[in-house]
């Protein structure tokens, strides 16, 4: 199992080899992936009280996600120091809608009804497309046709500040002593309450997630997912900023996402064939004054996307693998001006994607796996993207792998929506990556486990606002990124566990970006060092107890204010978990998050850390 801090929460049981579907869109052994692949196991995040993505994902290795006002808050997503916009976020392979700007509200989401969230770090396009400049995410449900552990969970949660959260899951087939399961769904709802902490920072959510699979033949499924969220919450501004929000601000924000397929699989071919559509609408209320007097900002962004892909792997001999694939995507933006009843843009954008891939086995112990893809589009210039990714078996738990790609992020709706500069098409940003890595995963639980990766990003066409032509859009920036990951866990005995994970980062912008970050300086709010470690102690079956600190250090701000850069004070962050186990399935616990009362803001200046909260949770099986 991958090293990741406080995800492992589970006492270390013998486990099956573990697989991940991320990094080549078909089963692989997660023995074999890159050390850029983390895979997190849901069940055990939820023991350890994480609710939402951006919890989770802040846990791993080279990624630094950050909630701006607590808890189901908005959240900001740096892969290796790419923007929050240059990543994709996929339910089982499935695109889910992203918004204006590019990026995805991921504060929407919760992990309770998921069964495994996969990350890649690193540029992904050659086989995701658009936006995975900076990494993947992708949220795996249940496999309901080959789930043993059937039948139903309930968590019911309360704590600081209002908080009150209720979930409730089932997992059902039709497999009986003698024959598999040929038809099965899985469910999940999530309802939860915060009143928050801060005036104006009240948030509610609803999340439901659904999953259905039919085996039609011996190697034929089909599939049919959905997905759906909706949510309010007040908007609490920036304290320290003279242009704060008044306290009447909001957002409401609500998607879904409905999406058939079908995958057909035996011992030469794997193939898959998906359609989905998904909507996603945010509603912003914000009114204020600026300098030039009263404003009033209310107004509505409409999303609905549409994406047709199929995909085929075919093993033409036992060391060489072929496949290609091919997506039709097409996307409707709006923009409205609620105040005055109108629509400020509409736009429909429309892009075909082709890619081949080969995964040669060239020795015992070598293998190249090559990737090569090309995206037109309707309103911009198309992209071409590659990637070629060696590994070397130096034991049987033991690989050492090379990777270099090229990927791309689309220009957002939001980039083109008020005109290009001198009327010059935009050009998808791009990055050229390179990393280095290791990775050793213990046939057996109780020894070390780690990753370490070294890598760097080169970023060109970068999007930025030309303040001489009514900041319209154009290409003009350039930066580049670098560090090392380091991933560790180790179980010293039935008792004890170990975990860490730690990350290292340099940016640089190469040209003058938004007129706030100039040449030769640090990308904002990108930490320059974190580390997450803690301990876990099972002394029985009953009871267990885990403590963890997260370190953030070396952030730089911009303060409205004054126009200059400001540093931001470095942080400690621990938490601490106590899970005890009644009988018939069920169990009590109690997380305390901030437990020394860290001001230090996690994201940005005005966002200071949520205070010292507990929470207390009961969870049953039936």
């Amino acid at each position: 199992m991958i090293c990741i801090l406080g995800i492992y929460l589970a006492q270390a049981t013998a486990q099956l080899p573990d697989t991940i579907v991320v990094e080549s869109r078909q089963t692989a052994p997660l023995v074999e992936s890159s050390p850029s692949v983390t895979k997190v196991t849901i069940s055990d995040a939820t023991d350890a009280g994480y609710t939402t993505l951006s919890s989770v994902i802040a846990t791993t290795p080279g990624v630094f996600a950050a909630e701006q006002s607590g808890e189901g808050s908005q959240a900001s997503l740096f892969f290796r120091g790419t923007n929050s916009s240059q990543s994709v976020v996929l339910l089982d392979g499935r695109r889910l809608p992203e918004g204006f700007s590019g990026s995805y509200e991921i504060g929407r989401y919760r992990i309770f009804g998921l069964s495994s969230i996969e990350i890649l770090r690193g540029p992904s396009s050659s086989l995701y497309g658009a936006n995975a400049l900076g990494g993947v995410v992708d949220l795996r449900l249940a496999e309901p046709l080959s789930a043993t552990e059937l039948g139903g969970r309930s968590i019911l949660e309360i704590g600081s500040y209002g908080r009150y959260s209720v979930a409730l899951s089932y997992l059902t087939n039709n497999a009986s002593d003698q024959k598999p399961a040929t038809n099965g769904t899985a469910v999940s709802v999530t309802s939860s309450h915060d009143n928050g902490w801060r005036d104006n920072s009240l948030r509610d959510n609803y999340t439901a997630l659904i999953k259905s699979e039919w085996r039609l033949s011996p190697h034929l499924v089909l599939d049919l997912l959905g997905s759906f969220d909706n949510g309010k919450s007040g908007l609490p501004g920036q304290a320290t900023s003279t242009l704060a929000a008044d306290l009447n601000d909001w957002e409401k924000d609500n998607g879904w996402m409905l999406s058939p397929g079908l995958r057909y699989q035996d011992t030469l071919t794997n193939a898959a064939f998906f359609w989905s559509h998904g909507d996603t609408t945010v509603q912003n209320y914000i009114d204020g004054t600026n300098y030039f007097g009263p404003y009033l900002y209310y107004q509505k962004f409409t999303l609905k996307r549409d994406e047709i892909t199929a995909f085929a792997d075919q093993k033409f001999s036992r060391n060489l693998t072929l496949g290609v694939g091919v997506t039709f995507e097409s996307c409707y933006f709006d923009q409205q001006d609620l105040a005055a009843g109108t629509s400020t843009w509409t736009d429909t954008m429309e892009s075909l994607g082709f890619w081949g891939r080969a995964d040669w086995a060239a020795t015992a112990n070598d293998r190249i796996k090559a990737s090569l893809r090309h995206d037109s589009f309707t309103d911009f210039a198309g992209k071409s993207t590659w990637e070629i990714n060696y590994s070397r078996k130096l034991t049987k738990q033991f690989y050492a792998h090379a990777k270099v790609a090229t990927s791309y992020r689309a220009p957002s709706a939001n980039d083109l929506a008020y005109g290009t500069s001198g009327g010059l098409p935009l050009r998808p940003e791009s990055n050229r990556g390179s990393e280095i890595g290791l990775r050793y995963e213990s046939e057996k639980r109780n020894r070390l486990n780690w990753t370490l990766v070294a890598f760097q990003n080169e970023l060109t066409d970068l999007i930025d606002f030309d303040p001489s032509d009514n900041y319209k859009s154009f290409n003009i920036a350039k930066a580049e990124t670098r560090g090392l990951e380091l991933g560790i866990e180790s179980q010293l005995n039935k008792n004890l566990r170990i975990f860490a994970a730690a990350t290292t980062l340099k940016t640089e912008a190469l040209s003058d970006y938004q007129g706030i970050v100039l040449k030769g300086q640090a990308l904002l709010r990108r930490p320059t060092f974190t580390y997450n470690i803690g301990t876990e102690f099972t002394p029985n079956d009953k009871w267990i107890w885990g403590i963890a600190l997260n370190h953030i250090q070396g952030r730089e701000d911009f303060d409205w204010d004054t126009g200059t850069r400001v540093p931001l004070p470095n942080a400690n962050f621990w938490r601490t978990w106590i899970r005890y186990t009644l009988s018939n399935g069920q169990e009590i616990s109690l997380r305390i998050e901030n437990l020394a009362g860290e001001t230090a803001p996690p994201s940005a200046l005005g966002y200071v850390a949520q205070p010292r909260s507990a929470y207390l949770s009961y969870s049953a099986k039936f």
